[in-house]
């Protein structure tokens, strides 16, 4: 049986659209959908699936982030472990009301209107109200914002008195006594719960799209490190955040640089603990190299296997692409569990199939097929 994060959760936030055409983000979507794969894959962190809940597209409003940060406390609440792990992650504009004193931080949703910024964005210091509500045994914030100059945005320009700006992670770490990127030591930290909060840059520093434009640089060095890129310690099982700090914390600035850019990631940690399963628990072995964090992965749910069995001279087939062949052969592309199907000698069809599929000689009395159907 295939071993399980079973305790932890995630809530992804992608805002690639929005209202105002000009301030749309559609890569952003990419990267919703990479990291729901990893974290989702039994063979990478080995999330439950239902756990993992992600917001994109015109669903990414205020309101939708704020029921979707009610529904991962309901499922931490739900969880009578006291072992809960969340992670909430945001990519998207953010912006910084620079005339306020101090500094007014808002998250730009998919229903912000021009002039509305007030009313219709999601001010920082709420939406950490609300992560602060959440209160599981361990939690990493996510943010990747900041995207303007890094994403090509050519559109509308920003309200008057706005600019891009990346959201402080000590804003989300009140209560928390925590250290900052350079900290000696960030491994031996307390073991086991804790909080922390990466940003994808710092201050005002875009936050860039990869050549490829696959997904940002942020995002993919943050999959590395979940894929066990982060040089964990041997015989490790787990990934750790200490493991996901240091990764992304070294690896960003080279890729922008690349780049013929900056971009410095930003984060406060309070304590070390395990965020997923390293290779679906199995860990790297010694020389084992980490698998390539853009590889394809197939799907979590395996497509149902359909059998059946050949009685009489009818065949029965059952599944995609399904085909029977001989006098009284049935192809079914659906479930027929429960269902009765007859062939008879042409003159009429049971529902759903055709006549020349119904076409063929009736089965002997009491020979039944596997699903309970006679044919």
């Amino acid at each position: 049986m295939t071993e399980q994060f079973a305790n932890g959760y995630a809530l992804l936030i992608g805002v690639d659209e929005n209202y105002v055409d000009g301030w749309a983000l559609p890569d952003m979507a990419k990267d919703v959908e990479a990291l729901k794969a990893v974290l989702a894959h039994p063979q990478r962190c080995a999330y439950p699936e239902d756990n993992v809940r992600t917001i994109t597209g015109q669903d990414a409003t205020r309101q939708g982030i704020l029921d979707g940060l009610e529904w991962l406390q309901e499922q931490i609440q739900a969880d009578t472990s006291g072992n809960a792990t969340a992670i909430v992650y945001y990519t998207g504009h953010g912006w910084c009301q620079g005339q306020s004193v101090p500094s007014e931080f808002y998250l730009i949703p998919y229903d912000v209107r021009e002039g509305k910024i007030r009313s219709r964005a999601l001010r920082a210091t709420d939406f950490a109200e609300a992560v602060g509500e959440l209160k599981p045994r361990r939690l990493l914030v996510v943010l990747d914002c900041c995207h303007a100059g890094g994403m090509g945005v050519k559109g509308l320009p920003l309200p008057a008195g706005y600019i891009e700006a990346a959201i402080a992670p000590s804003l989300l770490m009140e209560g928390e006594k925590s250290v900052g990127p350079g900290a000696k030591g960030l491994e031996t930290l307390a073991l086991g719960s804790g909080r922390a909060v990466l940003s994808s840059s710092t201050g005002e520093q875009s936050s860039y799209i990869r050549q490829d434009r696959k997904m940002s640089i942020f995002t993919y060095h943050l999959i590395e490190a979940l894929t066990g890129h982060a040089q964990p310690q041997e015989g490790a099982t787990e990934v750790l955040v200490s493991d996901v700090m240091g990764h992304v914390w070294r690896r960003v600035p080279r890729s922008a640089r690349v780049l013929g850019v900056e971009q410095v990631p930003d984060f406060q940690v309070s304590g070390n603990f395990p965020v997923a399963l390293l290779l679906g628990g199995k860990g790297l072995s010694k020389g084992q190299p980490a698998p390539d964090p853009l590889e394809t992965l197939i799907a979590t749910t395996p497509r149902p296997v359909y059998q059946a069995t050949l009685m009489g001279n009818g065949a029965i087939a059952q599944g995609e692409g399904a085909v029977a062949a001989g006098a009284g052969g049935v192809a079914i592309g659906g479930s027929v569990q429960g269902s009765v199907i007859v062939t008879g000698d042409g003159t009429g069809a049971p529902s759903g199939l055709s006549p020349g599929l119904a076409k063929g000689r009736r089965k002997e009395k009491g020979q039944i097929g596997r699903f309970g159907f006679e044919s």
